[in-house]
């Protein structure tokens, strides 16, 4: 079937029209003429690439020879400075088509480097003991190049190039994550032993984290994407603010500095007793933190007048959405990884009498088809007469 693409949507996939209609297209780049496969999944109709007839004038010849072959990778075929517009357009598409969103405040872009920025990888190790990744949508192990991933930060590709590949190496694979300075942390590593924890450095402070808990994978960018919460937070100094899904308490510590008090909320037992850790290490002590599941809604005792949430992909369910609308806070900070169920929540909040007032598009996972977004909602003064107030 021949289809030309028009766009790229949700999920990294060149959007176009064939004989069955809509065909979703990975790894193809708008202008594309192609050749391809349809592949029917229930209501949705995929299309791989048998043949480039036309190539678009915005492709261009991958850097790395694994791509499209390795599930790393989703935009080495186009220049950055496009993948962020098409980021862009992904981002203002499912605000407008999931969110029901219809004026949006300009989205402002904050990127780094495109390359070796990843501080953690996940290694997968195949039966012959060679390393690398899952093949897209499948258990097959795609070695890594021997110069390394183009993703990975040069002390993680520098130690994995260490490890020979053989059958001494464990089966599901191994954990290797990259702090300051060439510091490594490692984790299932045959013959080494296990690190606990791994440490990195933000915001003038230093974190510790389980070996195996989230911690932002882009160091290189990470200052800039606080400064973004805190741009959107707007602190003031008799502000108490609520962190949910504070997680080893990267957001709170940064934001207690500005403001009077910070309550984090976070469900896993380890990344809270590192919050608490890495509070008195670094020498904070108006913030406190609780253990417990908020998608189940807000506790009484847990109160903030400014509100950030960053939740997992899933998002924020119905029931913490309204307990935060009850709360009334003046102000909600909201970061995400995952702009369709960001945008589900976004129109949800709008219908209960808050407005998008300030967007920031933080390319976190550069190359790929994840990015980072950081929102101010506030109060709608066409609602109840009252605004968020500040930038």
């Amino acid at each position: 079937m021949i289809v030309t693409v028009e766009k790229i949507v949700h999920g990294a996939y060149g959007f176009a029209r064939g004989e069955g209609g809509v065909c979703l297209v990975p790894y193809a780049v708008v202008g594309d003429t192609l050749d391809v496969e349809p592949d029917t999944r229930g209501t949705v109709q995929y299309g791989r690439i048998k043949e480039i007839k036309v190539p678009s004038a915005l492709r261009k010849k991958p850097v790395c020879a694994r791509f499209g072959l390795c599930g790393g990778c989703d935009f080495e075929n186009i220049e950055y400075a496009f993948e962020l517009e098409v980021k862009k357009g992904i981002l203002t598409e499912d605000l407008k088509r999931i969110g029901g969103l219809r004026d949006l405040p300009e989205t402002a872009v904050v990127c780094g480097r495109p390359y070796h920025y990843r501080n953690h990888a996940q290694f997968k190790v195949d039966g012959s003991g060679a390393v690398g990744f899952f093949r897209q949508g499948s258990r097959e192990v795609i070695g890594i190049p021997s110069s390394g991933c183009l993703l990975l930060d040069h002390s993680i590709n520098g130690y994995v190039s260490g490890i020979v590949a053989g059958p001494t190496l464990p089966r599901g694979g191994f954990r290797v994550r990259a702090g300051d300075n060439g510091m490594v942390f490692k984790k299932g590593v045959s013959g080494r032993p296990d690190d606990r924890y791994a440490v990195y450095r933000a915001g003038d402070m230093e974190f510790r984290v389980g070996i195996d808990d989230f911690f932002q994978v882009n160091s290189a960018i990470l200052d800039a994407w606080l400064q973004a919460v805190a741009a959107a937070l707007y602190p003031k100094e008799d502000d108490t603010v609520l962190d949910l899904y504070s997680g080893c308490g990267l957001i709170s510590l940064f934001i207690a500095r500005k403001v009077k008090e910070v309550i984090g909320v976070e469900i896993v037992r380890r990344a809270v007793s590192d919050a608490f850790y890495n509070a008195a290490a670094n020498g904070i002590g108006n913030v406190t933190f609780k253990r417990r599941d908020v998608s189940r809604g807000i506790k009484e005792g847990v109160y903030g007048a400014k509100v950030i949430v960053d939740p997992p992909r899933a998002g924020l369910s119905r029931v913490l959405i309204d307990d935060i609308v009850r709360m009334e806070p003046s102000r909600l900070v909201y970061v995400s990884c995952n702009t369709a169920t960001f945008a589900r929540d976004v129109g949800r909040f709008t219908e209960n009498g808050y407005r998008l007032r300030k967007l920031t598009m933080v390319d976190m996972f550069p190359r790929t088809k994840h990015l980072e977004v950081v929102a101010c909602l506030v109060p709608d003064p066409g609602v109840d007469g009252v605004d968020g107030g500040g930038n």
